[in-house]
């Protein structure tokens, strides 16, 4: 058969225009699953902030270790232990620690032939933020630590109906279990509701027992980096909801170190630096004490180091990976945002890089105007500026509270970013539409209207 037009004759013969691997008969991935691995990891788990460790591995948390060691003593006497709260900032060794005491329960416990183990669900996780499918979620993964198929859908049962199959397997399976509540606060449910859905599980669970739903030893611990989540309980759930408060404070830069030293041998000998673990911790530190961000960021140090060849993380690693993890953080943060909740979240970054980075509502309004009327966009309200940038929080580029005093005296909310603000600005910049904003002479009009209030 002759060719087409325009087509070339098959000749037969590799095609050697992309490299020579075709002509060795390997592609770039065959190569690559199939060759020598080349690797600065000796344990690559262990510096996974998933990865629960043992608690020789914990550093700075003996305090909190032996608070949850003592609420789950009693299980192993038979008894329920008591519910727990445990707050403090992100990474400072909630989950991690609960985990980790869980795990010695669960072994003490099956040589005492008890049933015991626990089930964790992290709620911000979840793709809907209600209370069925918090239900559903919890029923899923009880399932599977029982061994048994879970065998309600998604939709078209009622909550009801899902906490009844979950009950069933939890009384057929467990003498004892505890669900670990994780960034609880982020089950807030459906606008308009009479209370926030995490409100509502946690009545469900804390009167299981006494509404003889199961003989099941069942306890929750709460995991959350706001406490004052239990100021939208409803009263009948805060009456009911007694929990052990066990408070987690951030880490300081020598007890980052300490942490990571802890997880050097993830790494093949001779494999880091010196000086790399201090620089991690270093980052850490600057990032509130956050443990998980450090551990994550010495493991992507070392996958650069072997992306490159490299046989040794170095401290370059270092700084690129910091550099590739917040510039990853924000794009995927502020890169999905419609123009006008760019614009409010740009307006709060220009006054927070001007202010130490707070961001005092009545002059991010004003920087808004000015982006707005040099954008020739619509203006919209100072409620619905200040709503756009809380949303930013929900995502944890800020953090806001409302304070009196200053501006005239006035109740007015304070933005204050957690992620650094110059990379807030550098990616929102990255919209064309942004680009012509005139930063330096409005970061004097910030100046001046601050000197104002």
């Amino acid at each position: 058969m002759t060719s087409m037009e325009g087509d070339e004759p098959d000749s037969g013969q590799p095609d050697t225009e992309s490299g020579g691997s075709q002509e060795s008969g390997a592609s770039v991935v065959d190569s690559i699953l199939d060759g020598d691995v080349q690797t600065v990891f000796e344990n690559k788990d262990l510096v996974d902030s998933s990865t629960i460790v043992d608690q020789d591995r914990i550093y700075g948390r003996d305090e909190q270790l032996a608070a949850e060691a003592r609420a789950f003593r009693d299980t192993l006497d038979g008894e329920r232990p008591p519910d727990l709260l445990l707050y403090g900032p992100s990474g400072t060794g909630k989950t991690l620690t609960v985990k980790a005491v869980a795990n010695k329960v669960k072994e003490r416990a099956q040589e005492s032939g008890i049933e015991f183990d626990f089930v964790a669900v992290n709620f911000k996780t979840m793709e809907s933020h209600t209370l069925d499918r918090a239900v559903w979620k919890l029923g899923h993964q009880t399932a599977r630590k029982a061994g048994v198929v879970w065998d309600v859908p998604r939709s078209g049962v009622s909550t009801d109906m899902k906490y009844t199959r979950l009950y069933e397997i939890v009384d057929d399976h467990f003498d004892s279990l505890v669900f670990i509540l994780d960034e609880i606060d982020a089950l807030t449910g459906s606008t308009g509701a009479d209370e926030p859905a995490y409100s509502r599980l946690l009545y469900s669970l804390s009167r299981v027992m006494s509404e003889q739903h199961v003989d099941t030893q069942l306890s929750t611990v709460v995991v959350t980096n706001y406490p004052k989540f239990r100021e939208n309980l409803d009263s009948r759930t805060d009456s009911s909801y007694n929990p052990n408060g066990i408070h987690f404070s951030d880490y300081d830069a020598n007890e980052l170190i300490e942490i990571l030293e802890r997880r050097r041998d993830a790494f093949k000998d001779d494999a880091i630096e010196d000086g790399v673990i201090e620089i991690v911790a270093a980052y850490g530190a600057q990032n509130e004490g956050d443990a998980r961000r450090a551990i994550d960021l010495l493991r992507d140090a070392g996958e650069i180091a072997n992306r490159a060849g490299d046989t040794v993380v170095t401290q370059d690693h270092v700084r690129s990976a910091n550099d590739s993890v917040v510039k990853n953080r924000v794009l995927e943060i502020v890169g999905g945002m419609s123009v006008q909740k760019k614009l409010s979240l740009y307006a709060a970054a220009l006054v927070a890089k001007e202010n130490e980075g707070a961001a005092p509502s009545p002059v991010v309004y004003d920087i808004y105007k000015i982006l707005c009327e040099g954008s020739d966009m619509e203006i919209y309200t100072q409620e619905t500026v200040n709503s756009h940038i809380n949303k930013a929080g929900t995502y944890g580029v800020l953090e806001s509270e409302r304070v009196s005093g200053g501006f005239k005296s006035g109740v007015h909310l304070v933005f204050k970013f957690t992620e650094p603000v110059g990379a807030v600005l550098d990616t929102l910049s990255d919209d064309e539409r942004l680009q012509e904003i005139p930063v330096e002479e409005l970061g004097e009009v910030v100046k001046r209207r601050l000197s104002d209030s």
